[in-house]
């Protein structure tokens, strides 16, 4: 188990905000460069309109966080409460509206991966693989150390106790 803190994510300007990468696999690998597996971010969107970077040869997952998202993909049209969760192809034009912070699962296509949100109370997880759970804003410890809010979690194949009562989001790949 390794926490990845916030001072440990690293920001980026994009055309509608400031992405946060959080967790980014094989370590090393850029976004820039597309030669990761699987990434892990959370955005800021302030325009009116947010065109998003196409990401061919990559799925996506994204959930809003903290206020409704308007979304459309590939034509079709979605309206997501905070937490809920969207699976799209990268390859798709996507565009979404309102002020909102997102969080996103990108993975090449072919890899296997999942991304969900719950409502915890004293939680039992157990990664099978790789995890990344993410608390946004709950008062949670993991193995009775503090989860800080706006922070994560990385597991190799291993079981972890959480504590307390909130929503995490979890990246499974």
């Amino acid at each position: 188990m390794k926490f990845i803190k916030k001072d440990d994510f690293k920001d980026s300007k994009w055309s509608a905000g400031v992405t946060t990468e959080v967790f980014i696999y094989p370590e090393g690998a850029s976004v820039g460069e597309k030669n990761f597996d699987f990434r892990i971010s959370t955005a800021t969107c302030n325009e009116k309109v947010s065109n998003y970077t196409p990401y061919k040869g990559f799925n996506r997952y994204i959930a809003p966080i903290n206020n409704v998202m308007n979304i459309e993909t590939a034509g079709e049209k979605f309206v997501l409460a905070p937490y809920e969760v969207l699976f799209f192809n990268g390859d798709d034009e996507t565009k979404s509206s309102g002020d909102v912070r997102d969080f996103n699962l990108i993975y090449k296509k072919g890899l296997d991966a999942m991304m969900y949100a719950l409502n915890i109370n004293n939680f039992e997880y157990f990664a099978k693989s790789r995890a990344v759970i993410f608390n946004y804003d709950a008062d949670l410890k993991v193995e009775g150390k503090e989860f800080e809010k706006f922070s994560a979690v990385y597991l190799e194949e291993e079981k972890i106790n959480i504590e307390g009562l909130g929503k995490i989001i979890i990246c499974e790949f």
